[in-house]
């Protein structure tokens, strides 16, 4: 039996840990996996029936945003690394990077069996974390990260770094059901500032001028209470109120996507941007709703303009409102682009070939399968 660290050490929730979730549903009996998490959120939904395998551990680790917590943290690893020996290690969080980094100064081996799974643009210390790990395998989402220059291209990527990389995607599970376009207009995302609130604010302005009010549901974290008060302000100012609805974050959107009529995507590449996947799309996909999204980062590449999506020009307020005023008028469109996005994500994204790939790049699979 091979054996299979995954360090997914952080102290929110966000997709990075709903995707070893859903990981771990399709892991093969042959591989025992331990678990390392800090985030309550992810902590119990792991502790569910059925979210871990029957061979599968999990370990909470705890206040690892201090220097103190994250020693404590990788002497734990250590620990745990001399009992299991494990195969391989995923590294999921950059926060989980300092920790195995740490462990590695005392346990050289221990650095050889980790692939670091760098999720978006957010990772610091990576000077720290590539000469304690040097020649760690990089996974990314999408290839759309390496086009950043200064990040992990040149220093720490292959061709001129000594990091091979390889892209990875997110996984969705395709659910079945009835599937209507009733809804209001979805947008998931933590209120942050290149996750396009604002533009949206401003794109449902430009309808309510004409009369052509939609409703639009925003759902997600809200924990930058500066940008959240200007946000209300705005929608305040604008008169928005009946057509701008915040909604409380859910870990798990299923409900919300089976009832929206449609998905936008709305981030743009500045403030912390672009998507370097956008795990919205294929969740949406799933569901087969249409996806509205800004022509920036790994949205533009993975939707097909006018196919399975509707591509609009990054800050282009008034394109983003035609494109929501299209799918708001028509269920006939709405379901012919749902219905092609469906069938991408089951050609590409499906939890199940998407784990085996995974686990191909961790070499816990003798042949890697598509």
């Amino acid at each position: 039996m091979r054996t299979l660290f995954i360090l997914s050490i952080q102290s929110g929730y966000g997709g990075a840990e709903r995707s070893i979730e859903i990981a771990l549903r399709h892991l093969p009996e042959e591989v025992r996996v331990v678990v390392f998490t800090q985030s309550e959120a992810h902590r119990e939904r792991l502790l569910q029936p059925g979210a871990l395998p029957a061979n599968g551990r999990l370990i909470h680790v705890r206040a690892s945003e201090r220097a103190s917590g994250r020693r404590i943290a990788a002497l734990r690893l250590l620990l745990e690394y001399l009992r299991y020996r494990p195969d391989a290690i995923l590294v999921n969080t950059q926060r989980s990077a300092l920790i195995a980094a740490m462990a590695a100064r005392f346990m050289r081996p221990l650095a050889r069996r980790c692939h670091l799974y760098v999720r978006d643009f957010l990772w610091q210390d990576l000077d720290f974390i590539f000469a304690r790990l040097p020649g760690a395998p990089l996974l990314l989402p999408n290839a759309v990260v390496m086009q950043r220059l200064g990040y992990l291209s040149p220093m720490h990527a292959a061709p001129l770094g000594a990091s091979p990389w390889s892209v990875v995607p997110d996984m969705v599970e395709i659910p079945a059901g009835e599937v209507s376009y009733d809804g209001p207009i979805l947008h998931l995302a933590t209120l942050n500032p290149w996750k396009g609130h604002i533009d949206l604010a401003l794109a449902l302005h430009h309808l309510r001028q004409r009369q052509r009010a939609l409703e639009l549901l925003s759902c997600g974290v809200r924990d930058n209470p500066q940008l959240h008060y200007r946000l209300l302000r705005l929608i305040e100012r604008l008169e928005l109120g009946d057509s701008y609805r915040l909604g409380a974050y859910v870990a798990d959107p299923s409900a919300l996507l089976r009832e929206c009529r449609a998905v936008v995507v709305a981030s743009v590449s500045h403030s912390g941007g672009p998507e370097t996947f956008g795990r919205t799309v294929i969740e949406a996909w799933a569901m087969r709703k249409p996806v509205i999204a800004y022509a920036s980062g790994a949205p533009a590449q993975l939707i097909e303009h006018e196919v399975d999506g509707l591509l609009v020009a990054e800050g282009d307020t008034q394109a983003l409102a035609e494109a929501l005023l299209r799918l708001a008028r028509s269920p006939e469109l709405c379901r012919r682009l749902g219905e092609a996005g469906h069938a991408k994500v089951v050609a590409r994204y499906e939890a199940g070939a998407v784990t085996r790939q995974l686990l191909g790049r961790l070499n816990l699979l003798d042949v890697e399968q598509p």
